[in-house]
């Protein structure tokens, strides 16, 4: 429009707008025809100055708004009631330099809000109210009905005067929890949940999702990001069955998560349990020490410390437990699998095992933290690898293997000694297995006393937290709480007593592989 056509749109249209305005605001009529003149007065010098290059409703409602304020001698609330003007008003990005200070504050406020609103709320209001499109054109560019366009109009209003509340941003929003998962599964998993939740946020919204189902707006508020990131990865795990949606733009975690206090709680049961057994344990690996020195478990002559892993990766840690059902079918994954997870930074102790099987023979690489970064997995991933691995322990060399068996030698799964190939690994076979089947059993008649309070409280713990949709594996998901924790907290136990040792970081001895031979 010309600066003409602006002038004869002012004198037409707001004039009556901007008095109309005004009593509405003082209540008072003849100050409220001192101010309808201000604003007039002001939006003339606007039109004059030519600074109203587009949006030109927008533009005036600001004037007129800022105006108010000047007139009131402060800065009133924001106002959400007036459809027509204060949200366009305030969203509308141009404004003359006298009134930028109040106009920049109040906008930044507002866009923060409509930040942390849910996906149609948010569209439907900036279309409406930044873009200044009807009802009906707004429908059509959201594919929404006009009836559905007018509900999230006047609830996302609701919503925006909600979000505004700065007291309502969540803890999380500056201070994140700390995260660590862990599956138990049956098969190979086509998705890597440590992937996903190497990053702060969707831990945060597993964690904010954990006790009932969440809105976007909800989870929004508690993070401080806004909605569309949350959106975002919402369908990402979505995507990877570790999240559901149980009711229309509510997301519930789809796992179990154990707080960072049911954790301590635990872990001071594991302790008493530990200080009141390690003594036998202790005195019958000197016993037995001799019996598995003669059952050939190393090719290699071992050193103490491969033999104190050994024995602890061996040695029975809990009392009698069930074998924990198939776990939920998770289709994303492409097998069933106990996914859990604590609230918390995770255990140095924790370990990761990837079975591979070869020819009748399983080779077990297992990372553990205090041992240095996760490498093992991956090292004997290869099914080639592996098989030539068991090959050089069932003492059957193969000459095209030979590139094989030096990165073996590097990675320090195989040594050379006396011009001999030999497995730096354990062998566990029919013999050494037996040995323990024999020591367990003895031991049990003075661990399982020991952990029938335990076990029931770490029950209790994981029916009373588990999500709903998932209680019919309650006692799965207590079983393998059982058998990660007790892992955890039996070697550290040891070490604790001085008699697992942790290498030092120039030493590549694989202490928590082994080879599984019939």
């Amino acid at each position: 429009m010309t600066k003409n056509e602006q002038l004869k749109r002012l004198t037409e249209q707001f004039l009556p707008a901007f008095l109309a305005f005004s009593i509405h605001r003082i209540g008072n009529f003849h100050e409220a025809e001192e101010l309808a003149q201000e604003i007039t007065f002001r939006a003339v010098q606007a039109i004059e100055r030519g600074g109203i290059r587009e949006n030109f409703d927008g533009y005036l409602w600001s004037i007129a708004h800022n105006t108010l304020k000047h007139w009131r001698g402060k800065i009133t609330p924001l106002s959400l009631d007036d459809e027509s003007s204060s949200l366009s008003n305030l969203l509308y990005d141009e404004q003359n330099v006298e009134d930028s200070a109040i106009f920049t504050e109040e906008t930044a406020t507002l866009r923060l809000a409509l930040s942390r609103l849910a996906k149609n709320y948010r569209q439907v209001l900036v279309c409406f109210y930044y873009e200044e499109r009807s009802i009906r054109e707004t429908a059509q560019v959201l594919n929404l009905s006009e009836g559905m366009v007018k509900f999230y109009l006047r609830a996302g209003k609701q919503k925006l005067k909600e979000a505004m509340d700065m007291n309502s941003i969540g803890e999380k929003s500056f201070r994140p929890s700390k995260f660590s998962i862990y599956k138990n599964s049956t098969g190979y998993s086509l998705i890597s949940e440590y992937d996903l939740f190497r990053r702060k946020l969707p831990c945060q919204i597993a964690i904010i999702c954990r006790d009932q189902a969440k809105t976007i707006d909800a989870i929004s508020l508690e993070t401080g990001v806004p909605a569309v990131y949350i959106e975002e990865e919402l369908q990402f795990l979505l995507d990877a069955d570790l999240m559901i949606s149980p009711v229309k733009d509510k997301y519930r975690t789809n796992f179990h998560i154990l707080t960072e206090n049911a954790v301590a709680q635990v872990r001071a049961q594991f302790e008493a349990l530990y200080e009141a057994y390690l003594p036998t344990v202790l005195a019958e690996y000197e016993s037995v020490l001799p019996k598995m020195k003669a059952s050939g478990v190393f090719a290699v002559d071992a050193t103490p410390t491969q033999w104190a892993w050994y024995f602890a990766w061996n040695v029975r840690a809990f009392g009698m437990r069930l074998e924990p059902e198939d776990g939920p079918y998770l289709p994303a994954f492409g097998t069933n699998a106990y996914i859990y997870a604590i609230a918390a930074a995770g255990s140095p102790w924790a370990c990761g095992t990837t079975p591979v099987q070869v020819d009748g023979a399983t080779v077990c690489p297992c990372d553990v933290g205090v041992l240095g970064a996760y490498h093992r997995q991956n090292e004997l991933f290869s099914v080639k690898k592996a098989q030539a691995l068991v090959n050089v322990a069932r003492g059957k060399l193969d000459e095209a293997d030979r590139e094989l068996y030096a990165e073996l030698i590097e990675q320090g799964y195989l040594v050379r000694q006396s011009d001999r190939l030999l497995c730096n690994i354990p062998i566990k076979t029919a013999k050494s297995r037996a040995i323990f089947a024999e020591l367990n059993a003895k031991l049990l008649k003075t661990l399982e006393p020991l952990c029938a309070e335990l076990r029931k409280n770490l029950t209790r713990t994981v029916v009373a937290t588990l999500p709903e949709h998932l209680r019919d594996y309650a006692q799965g998901f207590s079983e393998v709480w059982i058998g990660f924790l007790a892992g955890v907290y039996f070697k550290e136990a040891l070490c604790k007593k001085g008699f697992l040792h942790i290498p030092e970081a120039d030493d590549n001895t694989p202490l928590a592989c082994w080879i599984d031979l019939p």
